[in-house]
């Protein structure tokens, strides 16, 4: 799916089907000029804060960065941030909130953790998509530049940088796989010829 993204003042055509926004979100990596402005990082805000959360402990936290320079240094230090964005949020697994069973080893929490930021990341996501936006989920940065340039505190561990903006080209989502390679109904089955 092709085509140019909606002028700043109107909502994604995508926003009018819930499917749709779902089907035509797609990875934008480089972004235009127009700034994000207070009222619209609010509402991303707050729909990434709907997220589901493991036993609603919500151990996550998050930085929204929109200052330039703040922006351009996160830059340098995550190769996976290829434009330059207006806005980039960190997305950050809180280590002091997280689900903790004393007979699970301590990379149960850590495993939960991360899918709890990964399911508030994707509303984010789908969020901008919905308002005209896009981003990307990059995960390829150096953690100590980042904790330093964000000042976290050593119970924020940053999991993912998020940079957010217009596109500055026309988005198209990736190919992904036919559905009965991978759903199956009731029990799993190998298709005919053996192949998974």
């Amino acid at each position: 799916m092709t085509g140019r993204p909606p002028p700043a003042n109107e909502p994604s055509p995508a926003a009018t089907s819930p499917a749709g926004l779902l089907r035509s979100r797609a990875v934008v990596r480089r972004y235009t000029g127009e700034p994000v402005d207070d009222a619209r990082l609010s509402d991303l805000l707050d729909a990434m804060l709907a997220a589901p959360t493991a036993a609603n402990k919500q151990a996550w936290a998050f930085v929204a960065v929109r200052d330039p320079f703040r922006v351009r240094a996160l830059r340098a230090f995550a190769p996976g941030m290829i434009g330059v964005p207006p806005l980039v949020v960190a997305a950050c697994f809180d280590r002091d909130r997280a689900v903790r069973d004393d007979d699970a080893p301590d990379d149960d929490a850590w495993d939960v953790g991360l899918l709890c930021v990964a399911m508030a990341v994707q509303n984010l996501l789908l969020a901008a998509h919905a308002a005209g936006l896009g981003g990307c989920p990059v995960c390829s940065f150096w953690p100590p530049a980042v904790r330093r340039l964000l000042a976290l505190p050593p119970r924020l561990e940053p999991v993912l940088l998020v940079p957010v903006g217009r596109p500055a080209e026309p988005v198209t989502p990736s190919a992904r796989r036919e559905r009965d390679e991978v759903i199956r109904y009731d029990v799993w089955s190998e298709p005919a010829g053996g192949e998974p």
